[in-house]
Formats: C-alpha cells, sequence, structure tokens
C-alpha cells in the first residue's frame, strides 16, 4: 500500500476575497442628518456566484470497444427478441490505460469545480488559470497514451480475428487513421445568460429569460452549498468509521484514499467556497487543524493518536449532521451521472 510521505499540506490555490453587491440609494434619508446612507448589503446569491465562477464544459471521446451480437448468430432456448448480447472488439491494455487516464481528467475537474447543468462546470474563477494548465498537461499526456494504442492497434485486431472467430467482423475495425480520430479531449469556456440579439427581437421574451437564468443561478448557489456540505460528511464519516478499532479490538484496515480525499477536499475548500458558507468554513478549518501535521502512517501506528482524531471527525459528524438536517437533509452528488457516459459526439 503506498504511504504518504509528507505531512499533510493545505496549501491549495489562494482564495478570492468574498465579493458583495452594494446598493447605495439617490437621497439621503432624513433620520440620518442629511448625510449619505450606509451601503445596503444586497443578499442575491445567483448574482454573486455569476461573479465567482466561469462555466467550463469538457469534451471527451474514445473509441467504443463494445458491439451488439446480431441474434442470428445467437444460439439460445429463449426468445431471441428477449436477449442483448455484446461483444468486446479489443483486449487492449492501452485501451484500458486511456480508459483510467480518462476518469482521472473527470475527476479532478469534478474536485475542483461546482454542479451546475449537465455537461457545464462551474469553475471558481481563483482556480482557472490552475485548471487550465493542468488540462493543458492531461492533453498532453493523454495523446501520448493514445499514440501507444495506436501502435499496437493492428496487431490487436488480428488477436480479435481469432478469438471472436465467427463473431469477428472486419467492419468493426476501421484502419488506424479513422481510429486516431475517435479521440478527442477538448475544453471550452461557455456563457451562462441571455442572448443580446433576444432583446432586440422581444423585450418581454427578453426580461423573461433574463429571471429565468437569475433564478437558476440562485438555485445552484443553494445547491452548490448542499454538496458541500455533503460531500464533507460523506468523508468525514467514512474516516471516523475506519478509524474505529474492530470486534477483535485491534484498529482497523483503512486505505490511503481515506485520508487523501479528505485532504484534498480540505486543501480546495478555500476557492469552492463561492457561497460564503461560514459555517462550513469553520468545520473546515477545525478539520484541518485536527490533521494538520499528522501523516497516514502515524494513523496507522499511533493508537493515541488515532483514538484523538478519530473523535474529533466524529464532533465534526455530528455538526455536519445537523447542519444538513436543517437544510433539509438533501441527498446530494457533486459527480454527475454522465461521468461514466462516453462522449461520442
Amino acid at each position: 500500500m503506498a504511504t504518504q510521505p509528507t505531512l499533510f499540506s493545505f496549501g491549495g490555490v489562494a482564495a478570492t476575497e468574498p465579493m458583495h453587491v452594494f446598493a447605495d440609494s439617490a437621497f439621503a434619508d432624513s433620520s440620518s442628518n442629511g448625510q449619505p446612507p450606509q451601503p445596503v448589503l444586497v443578499q442575491d446569491p445567483g448574482v454573486d456566484l455569476a461573479k465567482k465562477t466561469v462555466c467550463i464544459k469538457l469534451r471527451l471521446s474514445t473509441m467504443g470497444n463494445t458491439r451488439k451480437v446480431p441474434t442470428s448468430q445467437i444460439e439460445a432456448d429463449a426468445d431471441k427478441d428477449l436477449l442483448r448480447v455484446s461483444k468486446h472488439l479489443l483486449d487492449s491494455a492501452e485501451l484500458k490505460a486511456i480508459g483510467r487516464f480518462d476518469g482521472e481528467i473527470r475527476r479532478f475537474l469534478y474536485n475542483i469545480c461546482l454542479p451546475f447543468e449537465i455537461g457545464i462546470h462551474l469553475l471558481p474563477v481563483a482556480a482557472l488559470e490552475t485548471v487550465e494548465e493542468r488540462l493543458r498537461k492531461f492533453a498532453e499526456d493523454r495523446k501520448a497514451l493514445v499514440t501507444a494504442f495506436l501502435v499496437v492497434y493492428p496487431s490487436l485486431c488480428q488477436d480479435a480475428a481469432k478469438r471472436l472467430r465467427g463473431l469477428y467482423n472486419a467492419a468493426d475495425y476501421p484502419p488506424p487513421e479513422d481510429v486516431s480520430r475517435e479521440f478527442g479531449l477538448s475544453w471550452q469556456y461557455v456563457s451562462f445568460g441571455v442572448p443580446d440579439q433576444l432583446k432586440g427581437i422581444s423585450q418581454e421574451v427578453w426580461e423573461q429569460e433574463r429571471d429565468k437564468a437569475a433564478q437558476r443561478m440562485a438555485e445552484a448557489s443553494s445547491e452548490i452549498q448542499q454538496v458541500l456540505r455533503q460531500s464533507m460528511a460523506d468523508l468525514v464519516n467514512h474516516m471516523a468509521e475506519r478509524l474505529k478499532d474492530g470486534p477483535d479490538g485491534k484498529a482497523l484496515k483503512f486505505k490511503q484514499s481515506t485520508v487523501s480525499n479528505l485532504v484534498e477536499f480540505l486543501s480546495n475548500f478555500s476557492f469552492r467556497n463561492v457561497t460564503d458558507d461560514r459555517e462550513l468554513q469553520s468545520l473546515v478549518s477545525r478539520a484541518r487543524d485536527l490533521l494538520q501535521g499528522v501523516a497516514a502512517d502515524d494513523l496507522r501506528s499511533s493508537g493515541e493518536l488515532r483514538r484523538r482524531v478519530q473523535q474529533g471527525m466524529n464532533a465534526l459528524a455530528s455538526d455536519l449532521d445537523g447542519m444538513l438536517v436543517r437544510a433539509g437533509g438533501r441527498k446530494l452528488r457533486l459527480a454527475e451521472d454522465e461521468e461514466h457516459a462516453v462522449d461520442k459526439g
């Protein structure tokens, strides 16, 4: 099992200062002795969220490695209309490596960004340069993996013909130059709002769509707060559970990811906290203090430290549970359903 060679660090990306929207009155109130009134804080989470984030859309495509088997080629004592049989085209370690790498790209983006529309993520402005640099590196490394696959592709096709025998179809195996075009990685920053030209066509429709956009951003702000709270609760509960003693009185084993996933969440929280959730920020600070200077191996070897961290995690879990109950206890996932889907468009 991999070990944690260094102490936990919570440097992360520098967070921007919370943005506030103020409204100024054009008139002095009579009760203020003619003095200009103090700015009034406008509570508009949608506007605040729009200022702190940009929309980013990731596009990943790869070669499809399965095909349906025609029922005419299936021998079974059953109604074939009820059967769905598929075959793998290639048994390729190189292709599997690309799939794992794509999962790493998606996980990176999900751990940095915030949920929004399907296929679109809200990227905190404070992390934009970091994400852009990392995606460029991902694109470079993925290109090398695709090249490695294309080198062995002809021999993989020959192997498939031998192994699939009667189910082999040469049309399923296009030439390498065509296959290479099936692999793609791209991203773009897109705007979320109302097209300006709509205003020239219909003021009423433009105002209607403007209000819809504002409402969606406000809803997204609420969803983001709950997603972050739920995500931390899940991580803290899991770590507290794994730090318990087993039925035999011995410490339970836990994976490196049990610790590293929570550490990553705490490290990224400063710039992901685009809703200025001060309650959650307080718990994040407590968790950082609890883990600061603690190595993963220490939790395996030191019973006293293990108990102290486990008690601290239990206290955090209790506080997080109370926050989720007050908010309605919504169970939201940060990763979207399309994480496991292949973009073939």
